[in-house]
């Protein structure tokens, strides 16, 4: 095992403990609940929690809501409700769960279809240049590291296994100093559905989002959390227009985020320019 393999597995190891016996302890995570119908349950999930997973020590969306529904449980499915889609561990935000196999049928083809819309908002390394960017390099897994947290990469590295097709839209809305460091509050259209798209083409762009420890080398530490927050959801059915608030706002961070430069507001004019950029 390579040093970087070890040091990357005791901080993985480390972070977890401190998720699950620190001040984030499972009992202590609040969930927020934006929406709620006979059908759907859309939550803002917390930052540094599991949508679901196979060990019940660790703080996941699928225990947090069994606790908190106790009569919705599927006692059938393996993790007790029909989850339509997932957000990354460290991802906060919207997140839809379908209370019955129909409406997840629904809510999985309007995906799959594209009809849906994701939005996500975050804050990136560096001063992005340009106001808006199309990234279209196809992602797949990375070879060099086939096990642990199976990174992933772009088509253009040599690494790269069993690609497929990513399109993530982006939309500057602030730069500035995040910690002193210059910073960029962007809003993101996520078209297709890969496995960590927005990390890995905001790093292949050589603007790695705020802490986000696997996608900067190894290198960004420092911060709280890493800094993607899944913002908006237009589901595509009965409906369902769900967005939660701006949680790196300067108030929210307490200062550690400074906007300087102010070039789109996160609200429906913003959302209409990802359209006329197509």
């Amino acid at each position: 095992m390579t040093l970087d393999s070890l040091v990357h597995r005791v901080m993985s190891l480390f972070n977890l403990v401190v998720t699950w016996i620190g001040l984030r302890g499972s009992n202590d995570i609040n969930v927020e609940i934006v929406y709620k119908s006979s059908d759907f349950i859309i939550v803002n999930k917390p930052e540094d929690v599991f949508t679901n997973n196979h060990n019940k020590a660790r703080p996941s969306l699928d225990v947090l809501l069994g606790k908190k529904y106790p009569h919705l449980v599927n006692s059938n499915l393996e993790h007790s409700f029909y989850f339509v889609h997932r957000l990354d561990f460290v991802t906060s935000g919207v997140l839809c769960i379908a209370l019955n196999k129909r409406a997840c049928a629904k809510a999985s083809g309007a995906m799959q279809k594209r009809i849906s819309r994701k939005y996500y908002i975050a804050l990136v390394r560096g001063h992005v240049s340009k106001d808006h960017l199309d990234m279209t390099d196809s992602i797949g897994y990375c070879a060099r590291e086939a096990e642990g947290n199976r990174k992933m990469c772009t088509v253009d590295k040599v690494c790269c296994t069993g690609p497929r097709d990513a399109h993530t839209r982006l939309v500057v809305l602030e730069r500035g100093v995040f910690m002193s460091y210059p910073a960029t509050k962007v809003l993101l259209q996520l078209i297709t559905g890969r496995r960590h798209q927005i990390r890995v083409h905001c790093s292949t762009i050589g603007h790695t989002i705020v802490g986000d420890y696997t996608y900067s080398g190894r290198k960004d530490t420092s911060p709280s959390r890493t800094f993607l927050h899944s913002y908006r959801l237009e589901l595509g059915v009965d409906g369902i227009n769900v967005q939660t608030i701006d949680p790196f706002t300067k108030a929210k961070l307490n200062g550690l985020w400074i906007p300087v430069e102010y070039i789109n507001g996160a609200g429906d004019d913003c959302f209409r320019l990802f359209d006329s950029y197509s």
